[in-house]
């Protein structure tokens, strides 16, 4: 938690939903895992906010996450 506020202009979000990949957790992951490696390093991942919605007619969890970042002052 930063121990300033940060400006709502430096604020990023980045939305992933298991719909994106075919319900493919693992792809999902992998996503969400080779996005956060590629930030530069001035990034600071202010929260990250996980939610299960149900699953699919075929039984695959509906899952989303959303990253809240901004760079670091």
């Amino acid at each position: 938690m930063a121990n300033k506020p940060t400006k709502a202009n430096n604020i990023e979000v980045e939305v992933f939903t298991s719909g994106q990949y075919g319900n493919d957790l693992e792809a999902w992951q992998l996503a969400i895992n080779a996005w956060l490696k590629n930030q530069p390093n001035n990034i600071v991942v202010q929260d990250v906010l996980y939610r299960h919605c149900g699953r699919t007619s075929r039984g695959k969890d509906i899952v989303s996450m959303a990253i809240i970042s901004s760079p670091q002052e």
